[in-house]
C-alpha cells in the first residue's frame, strides 16, 4: 500500500498517461486486508475513479469467495452492486439447500440467506428460501408450545408456500413430512376443508409425478408419503365434523 500520497498525486498530476498509471496501481495493491482496501477505495473516491474503485470491489469480493470467507465475499459483491454475481450466488444457494432440505443442511446456509436478502436471485429461488426460513422458524416454536398462535401461523406459511408458484415441486413433500408431527399432535385441526383438500390434490400430484423418469428424490423416510396422507386424511375428517 501507499506510505503516502505522492505516488497518487504526482500520478494524477500527469496529463497524457497518468491518470491510466494510477488506475493500474491502484488495480495492483492487496486486496487480502479489508482495511487496505478500504484506503484504496478512499483514493479512488478521492480522484473520481468510481469504476476502478467497483472493480476492486469485485476483485476483493471474488478472493474472499475463493478463499471460503462467503460473507465477505458477498459483502463486497453487494458494495459493488455486483447483481451477475449476486444472482449467481443465490443460485447455487438455492440448488445446494434443495439437494437435501435436512435440517443441519439449512442451518449451515441459513447465516448467507440472512446476508443475501430476498430481493436478489432468478426464478424467485431465495424469496422461497426467505419464506421456507420462516415456516421453520414458526414450526419449531409451535412444536415447542411457546405461542398459542404459532401453530395456526404454521399452517398459513404452509398454505402460502404450497400455493406459491415459486415453491420447487421437490420441496413439497419435505414441507408436508415437516408438518405431520404438528397435525397430529392438536385435538383440534388445524387446517379447514378447502385447504387440506389442497394439500390432499399437491399430494396426488407429488403421487404422479414420481413416475416420470426425471422426479427429484428429496432422501426422506420410504414411509413419509403415507405418514402424510394419514395426518392429512384424519384432519380433513375432523374438519368436515367441526364444519357441519
Amino acid at each position: 500500500m501507499f506510505g503516502t500520497q505522492i505516488a497518487p498525486t504526482y500520478l494524477s498530476s500527469c496529463l497524457n498517461q497518468g491518470l491510466g498509471l494510477l488506475e493500474i496501481l491502484l488495480l495492483k495493491q492487496p486486496i487480502q486486508d479489508n482495511r487496505l482496501v478500504l484506503k484504496t477505495l478512499e483514493l479512488c473516491r478521492l480522484y473520481e475513479l468510481e469504476n476502478v474503485g467497483t472493480n476492486i470491489m469485485k476483485i476483493a469480493g471474488c478472493y474472499h469467495w475463493k478463499h471460503g470467507r462467503k460473507g465477505t465475499g458477498v459483502y463486497w459483491f453487494q458494495q459493488a452492486h455486483d447483481k451477475v454475481r449476486l444472482d449467481r450466488i443465490a443460485q447455487q444457494l438455492f440448488e445446494r439447500i434443495g439437494k437435501s432440505v435436512a435440517d443441519d443442511n439449512f442451518k449451515q446456509w441459513e447465516g448467507l440467506l440472512e446476508l443475501l436478502g430476498s430481493d436478489i436471485g432468478s426464478a424467485g429461488g431465495l424469496e422461497f428460501l426467505h419464506r421456507y426460513r420462516d415456516f421453520k422458524r414458526s414450526l419449531q416454536q409451535a412444536l415447542e408450545g411457546r405461542t398459542g398462535e404459532a401453530a395456526r401461523q404454521t399452517v398459513e406459511f404452509l398454505i402460502q408456500l404450497m400455493r406459491n408458484p415459486s415453491t420447487p415441486q421437490r420441496f413439497w413433500l419435505p414441507l408436508l413430512h415437516d408438518s405431520v408431527k404438528l397435525l397430529n399432535c392438536k385435538p383440534r385441526p388445524l387446517l379447514n376443508v378447502a385447504e387440506t383438500t389442497l394439500l390432499l390434490n399437491k399430494l396426488q400430484e407429488l403421487s404422479m409425478a414420481k413416475l416420470r423418469p426425471d422426479f427429484c428424490s428429496n432422501h426422506l423416510p420410504s414411509h413419509a408419503l403415507s405418514s402424510v396422507r394419514l395426518a392429512l386424511g384424519s384432519n380433513l375428517a375432523r374438519a368436515i365434523l367441526e364444519e357441519a
